[in-house]
């Protein structure tokens, strides 16, 4: 029907009709526009909803919303308003459409929104969602729009998305988004209990993917290539104290500037994010090679000192004590030669295999448990509530 109402106006058979020929006809029947149609005796009236998503846009995680732009297309027969007519009519008359019933239907999610009134509504939307934040940046989020009737209960009105897919939820074609993209589309019909009774609704689902490139460049190569850097201090030579850990106190500076900013916008949650386990398990593994770092120049500090007593003290001690005290600052020269050769070979192994963890465990595997400890904490404040 709406196809070929379409069809009918772009070939120019759809005639605007002024209100001075359909306001007497309204007079004349006694028209009622607080009351619903019945088409059929006893039956609530079917309206058909399809939506045009214009743009979707700012996402907010730290408020977890979005602003959503789209057309309302609704479709429903009221036969007190039969004309005999053999084309159909526009009606585009702002003043005589409030004249006539029309589903009074609501967004029951949104925050906000604004409504641009023509024959179809063109409504930009602030709506809310709850974001499961377990895999961020490698997240999925499921976008819910839900329309229902505001004071009509399902006795007398009834919603039906369009049967067709292409007119029940309709994306523009050229709508991009910097960070997400639209993976699938989802509608189902749906009912609401509430105290007056049971009212019928729609819901809407959009399955949003995140795109990584972004992150990647942003958070993961900086965050790498710290990492990396901060290996250069085992192959610095070993009186070269100063340059150790200013490169190791350097890195793990920037890599707690770098987990701040990039989790600022991050909504404060309870559970542990996979960008958490990034950026904890890098802060952990450059405070390693700091402390490292510290260790390997404490024993150096500590071999010269004894070679130095031993040289200094020389004519003042017995050989047998100079020999000991050169042992033992050979040992602990050997010692940090031997603990800079271990990490130069073990810092590479343990953060590959890292590597391997956080792809196949943290970001490839289950989210259940997660999720179910958001629900539970869902679940725990509407009892509070």
């Amino acid at each position: 029907m709406l196809n070929k109402m379409e069809s009918i106006s772009r070939q120019g058979g759809v005639k605007p009709l002024p209100s001075g020929v359909l306001e007497p006809m309204l007079n004349k029947t006694g028209y009622d526009p607080r009351s619903a149609p019945q088409f059929i005796q006893g039956r609530p009236v079917e309206v058909r909803v399809g939506i045009l998503v214009q743009s979707i846009a700012n996402f907010q995680l730290a408020t977890m919303d979005y602003d959503m732009d789209c057309w309302l297309r609704m479709s429903w027969r009221d036969p007190r308003l039969a004309l005999n007519l053999t084309t159909p009519i526009l009606v585009n008359d702002e003043i005589f459409l409030k004249k006539i019933w029309r589903p009074d239907m609501h967004f029951v999610n949104a925050r906000d929104s604004l409504f641009h009134r023509v024959t179809r509504t063109f409504i930009l939307l602030n709506q809310k969602s709850q974001l499961i934040l377990c895999k961020y940046p490698h997240d999925s989020q499921t976008l819910q729009l839900r329309i229902s009737s505001i004071a009509s209960t399902n006795d007398s009105v009834s919603l039906r998305w369009f049967s067709r897919q292409s007119d029940a939820i309709r994306i523009y074609k050229r709508l991009q988004l910097p960070e997400l993209y639209i993976a699938g589309l989802e509608k189902k019909n749906c009912q609401t209990q509430r105290k007056t009774g049971n009212f019928s609704c729609l819901e809407a689902r959009f399955l949003m993917k995140r795109s990584i490139g972004y992150h990647l460049w942003q958070t993961y190569v900086p965050t790498a290539t710290c990492v990396l850097f901060s290996w250069i201090s085992v192959w610095l030579p070993e009186e070269f104290v100063e340059g150790r850990v200013f490169v190791a106190l350097t890195v793990f500076l920037t890599l707690s500037a770098e987990s701040s900013s990039a989790k600022e916008t991050l909504p404060k949650v309870s559970y542990v994010k996979a960008i958490d386990v990034w950026f904890g398990f890098t802060s952990v593994f450059v405070f390693c090679t700091m402390l490292q770092a510290l260790i390997v120049i404490g024993l150096e500090h500590r071999s010269r000192q004894l070679k130095k007593i031993a040289t200094e003290e020389a004519t003042e001690i017995s050989a047998y004590k100079i020999s000991i005290l050169l042992s033992e600052s050979q040992m602990h020269h050997r010692n940090a030669l031997r603990l800079d050769t271990f990490f130069k070979v073990m810092y590479p192994v343990i953060f590959i295999i890292f590597l391997f963890i956080y792809v196949f465990v943290v970001i490839e595997g289950e989210e259940n448990k997660c999720l179910q400890n958001e629900l539970n904490e869902q679940n725990n404040k509407h009892v509070e509530l």
